[in-house]
């Protein structure tokens, strides 16, 4: 899984992996003290209906992924820890 630097954020270091086969982009922050956290979402509809049901039933829709690492108080030290954690909440949903 590679991640590539967005170049444009100003205040917090991030870096993005996209998987077009499933619709799923995974974000890395860097916060300023010096941890790092992740947020895994969805950017295309992945259902395969031709209207993202999200549009319409955002309730009802169940393939409809997020998840923030600090939700779970989550936090990392280095960038390759928070590298793998993102890999391995990728094979647990697969």
């Amino acid at each position: 899984m590679k991640f590539t630097k967005i170049k444009k954020r100003k205040f917090l270091e991030t870096w993005q992996h996209k998987n077009r086969k499933t619709g799923i982009v995974s974000y890395i922050y860097s916060n300023p003290n010096g941890d790092y956290y992740f947020v895994i979402s969805c950017f295309i509809k992945r259902c395969g209906l031709k209207e993202c049901i999200r549009d319409r039933d955002k309730e009802n829709c169940d393939k409809h992924v997020y998840y923030n690492s600090l939700d779970d108080e989550l936090l990392y030290r280095d960038f390759d820890e928070c590298r793998k954690a993102v890999i391995r909440w990728h094979r647990v949903w697969e």
